[in-house]
């Protein structure tokens, strides 16, 4: 994989070719690539650095035995913290990111900010995906922060989990979209603090719609699955948001 630097006029990620604006004519989804692997600079390293700070913070908070005046004051250090960050020049939202264009274009935003499957997001579980020929899979870990059921994964985490994965999933068929229609199953519950996996597999079904189906594994068991229909829009969803 190439690490260019944050200046260079072009990426290459997982050989998928990400170019600046001129390549933005012909995309209509969120999704633009396979899963990015490295961070693409010294910026996404310690993006990604601190998302896992917040993260390992967050399962902190959740299960610390920690006694009401260590809670405030812990409450007031991450105040002051917040109130420093509050006046730093504020970069709202993945069109603001990709506007900029100090840290790559909008498809590395996508994969670093997006939510469920950014790197660099702090609320993100931290699924890792991957193109085997004609399947996608993934891998990923969910901390007690994502609990629903006692010791198992909350089931609206579960169905984000698979929504974001059979979206990478899609672009395999070269028509990339949005989700049209996500039919969810729960088969038994998925555990919390193990690795799961993730497969799916698509099927073009017309010009501008792709079916997808996709599972989530625990030692081999499936604890879910679902069947979605990812429609291409008939116009280029960023225009108007001066990216293009």
């Amino acid at each position: 994989m190439n690490n260019p630097t944050d200046e260079s006029a072009s990426e290459t990620i997982n050989g998928n070719h990400i170019s600046d604006d001129n390549d933005l004519l012909d995309i209509s989804s969120p999704f633009f690539t396979a899963d990015v692997p490295e961070p693409l600079s010294s910026y996404w390293n310690a993006k990604r650095t601190l998302a896992e700070a917040m993260r390992a913070l967050q399962e902190q908070v959740l299960t610390a035995d920690i006694s009401e005046a260590e809670a405030l004051s812990l409450a007031e250090r991450i105040k002051a913290e917040t109130t420093e960050l509050a006046a730093l020049v504020q970069v709202t939202g993945i069109i603001a990111n990709a506007r900029r264009k100090q840290h790559g274009n909008i498809a590395v935003i996508n994969h670093e900010l997006l939510a469920i499957g950014g790197h660099s997001h702090p609320g993100a579980p931290g699924i890792k995906m991957w193109h085997a020929g004609d399947e996608t899979h993934g891998s990923v870990q969910c901390g007690w922060a994502f609990e629903g059921p006692p010791g198992h994964v909350h089931g609206g985490w579960v169905a984000g989990m698979l929504d974001h994965f059979m979206g990478i999933a899609h672009m395999r068929a070269g028509r990339p979209g949005m989700t049209g229609s996500l039919d969810v199953r729960y088969h038994r519950p998925t555990p919390l603090n193990v690795e799961l996996a993730l497969r799916a597999s698509h099927e073009v079904i017309s010009e501008r719609r792709t079916r997808v189906i996709a599972e989530i594994l625990h030692e081999d068991q499936v604890t879910a699955s679902a069947v979605a229909i990812f429609i291409r829009p008939s116009r280029n969803i960023f225009k108007g948001f001066g990216l293009i």
